[in-house]
């Protein structure tokens, strides 16, 4: 299996110039953090966590195992309970396979399957780009997606990098009318987070462009999308009595549906209560900035004419998330860092923004910076997304 992995990606890697300096960029970052999480275990105390959060004795493996992750390596290892519902099975699988046929401790498994699903990520998101814009600005949206502040969770045991893998290659296959793969990866991504349902897009899209409103055979295709998220609540509703089971498990986080300025107005309004320096505030701060930043960026991409089902993907999205605060948690909107994080067009808008000097230094001093801060973070047990 792994050869052939392996040989998948050098296919799809891209070529010459880009190919190197987005391999360099990639592996030179994931080094720099294993430095920092090393550097952070070994000034900050963490030994006095018990056993349960501390699942391998190795620093370079615990550092990436925090909050989410000892409930997908949980999954993996033990099958689903009531409150675990809220995580969706296709990462847990992927775990799970790993662990049971190459006998790695399931810690090292789930971090195998994210930074695989990392590459492949760089790899398609690069074709879909230059397929939409040229070679440069793709090797630069690459760039910016693994420097992102948040994308050290691309390399932990978190569903982003398998959720950006199959998104994007839904994108890149809709865009080529590979009708049946647009709809396997859409599917595929169903069953690794909620947000999966709106691959729908560039796949309705795609088929809007070749056929209008006109009825064809292929449309028959589009059914294979909910078929993934269907057999998830078929599961729910045999073992669980209720195919809404993973709705019902997202109240034990506190989340609940509203307008999407709720959120916001109550994360200002926790920002200016607050101390500069407590938590709620700091964390606040962040994720308020996270939303606007995001909502800048679509207003950006907007403007500078994006593939329309890239835009309405992303705005889909980020309404959906900013629309979900927690009133009650640490920050109401809690993890916007992290959710942002898979918004693939940004890094396409930040690429074009790049082509000015400003812009350009900016990002390749900022996006660093703020990855190395909150990873030391999220390393050292603190919450940050």
């Amino acid at each position: 299996m792994w050869p052939r992995i392996a040989t998948a990606l050098r296919h799809w890697w891209p070529d010459g110039a880009d190919g190197r300096e987005i391999a360099e960029v990639l592996i030179f970052s994931r080094f720099a953090l294993l430095a920092v999480g090393w550097i952070g275990l070994a000034r900050f105390a963490w030994g006095y966590y018990s056993p349960t959060f501390n699942p391998s004795n190795d620093p370079l493996v615990l550092m990436w195992m925090r909050w989410d992750a000892m409930w997908y390596t949980g999954i993996a290892v033990h099958g689903y309970w009531t409150q675990a519902l809220a995580f969706f099975p296709l990462y847990p699988l992927l775990i799970a396979a790993v662990h049971w046929t190459t006998f790695l401790p399931v810690t090292v498994a789930a971090l195998l399957v994210s930074n695989v699903a990392l590459a492949g990520f760089a790899a398609v998101f690069y074709r879909l780009v230059r397929d939409a814009y040229n070679g440069t600005v793709a090797r630069q949206a690459v760039t910016m997606a693994i420097l992102f502040p948040t994308a050290f969770f691309l390399s932990a045991a978190y569903t982003e990098s398998v959720f950006l893998f199959l998104s994007v290659s839904a994108f890149w296959a809709a865009r080529r009318e590979r009708f049946v793969w647009a709809a396997i990866w859409a599917m595929l991504g169903t069953l690794t987070r909620n947000e999966g349902v709106f691959l729908a897009i560039p796949w309705l899209w795609a088929y809007y462009k070749r056929y209008g409103l006109k009825w064809s055979k292929t449309l028959w295709v589009f059914f294979v999308i909910p078929l993934g998220i269907g057999a998830f609540m078929v599961y729910q509703w045999i073992d669980f009595g209720t195919p809404f089971a993973f709705i019902n498990a997202q109240a034990y986080w506190g989340r609940h549906i509203t307008w999407p300025w709720v959120g916001m107005g109550l994360a200002l309004q926790v920002i200016l209560n607050g101390s500069p320096l407590q938590a709620g505030a700091v964390l606040s701060m962040i994720d308020l900035v996270a939303a606007l930043t995001s909502l800048a960026l679509l207003w950006s991409g907007w403007r500078r004419k994006l593939p329309l089902d890239w835009l309405a993907y992303w705005g889909l999205l980020l309404l959906v998330d900013i629309s979900a605060p927690d009133p009650s948690g640490r920050s109401p909107l809690l993890s916007m860092s992290r959710l942002v994080l898979i918004l693939f067009p940004a890094y396409v808008v930040m690429a074009q923004m790049a082509r000015h000097p400003s812009w350009q230094r900016l990002f390749q001093w900022m996006l660093p910076a703020l990855q190395v801060t909150f990873f030391l973070m999220f390393a050292t047990w603190h919450w940050i997304a």
